[in-house]
């Protein structure tokens, strides 16, 4: 594998069907499709890579896990699985909420030692999302990722200014007292795969590969009939 491997990232955990291929450049598709991840995400990893096979193209696939919407989720997983099953490549799950943060990092949104709250409307009258410190162009959780109402939002001491990233920023009035004002909003925010295949390998975001099988969507919710495509067939 070369020095710097060439990823192949993806993410479909929110509204953004975001894809990217890194090497001697990157290569990005960034689309707003809600709901219509499945129709548009074989298309747009095929634009990438501009006829040649994965193993010409791509060492690693890099997916979003999520948390975020349950169909996004399996679509990101089950295409990731698909293509790195088909050639042997090994994957990489990274987490949506970090991706969020690095993509608000990527616009110039934060500025060092900010408290960032990672957040992704759940669209059940709740959200996803992951506290963090931005210090030294890096994020450092300081949570686990967590789904909550808006007013049962866990809260950090010391992170009463913190940056709201992503689309549940919306809720931000709804939050408990005393993490209501102060802070800078930025509910465009969504996952880029651009920016991660910039981060992924860095000593911000090393890479942790493993098998396709291994590979499965970060839930944070109990008893999610899902299954790996390893699992799916299995009859106990």
């Amino acid at each position: 594998m070369p020095h710097m491997p060439r990823v192949l990232a993806l993410d479909t955990a929110t509204q953004a069907c975001t894809v990217a291929l890194s090497g001697e450049a990157v290569t990005a598709r960034h689309e707003l499709l809600a709901r219509a991840h499945n129709r548009h995400i074989l298309r747009m990893v095929s634009e990438l890579l501009l006829g040649r096979s994965l193993t010409d193209a791509v060492d690693v696939i890099a997916c979003g896990v999520g948390p975020g919407s349950f169909t996004g989720l399996r679509v990101a997983v089950s295409v990731a699985q698909g293509l790195a099953w088909s050639q042997g490549l090994p994957v990489h799950g990274f987490c949506s909420l970090t991706a969020q943060v690095y993509a608000a990092a990527d616009q110039q949104l934060l500025r060092d030692g900010d408290w960032v709250l990672s957040a992704i409307d759940a669209q059940i009258d709740q959200l996803y999302g992951l506290w963090g410190l931005w210090r030294h162009g890096r994020f450092e959780p300081r949570s686990d990722a967590f789904i909550s109402t808006p007013e049962h939002l866990p809260v950090i001491t010391g992170a009463k200014d913190a940056v709201i990233v992503g689309s549940a920023a919306h809720y931000v009035e709804r939050f408990p007292e005393g993490h209501q004002v102060g802070h800078r909003y930025h509910p465009q925010i969504t996952p880029d795969a651009g920016v991660m295949v910039q981060v992924l390998g860095t000593d911000a975001l090393p890479l942790e590969l493993g098998p396709a099988h291994g590979l499965s969507p970060q839930y944070v919710q109990r008893d999610i009939g899902w299954k790996k495509v390893s699992e799916q067939g299995r009859h106990d």
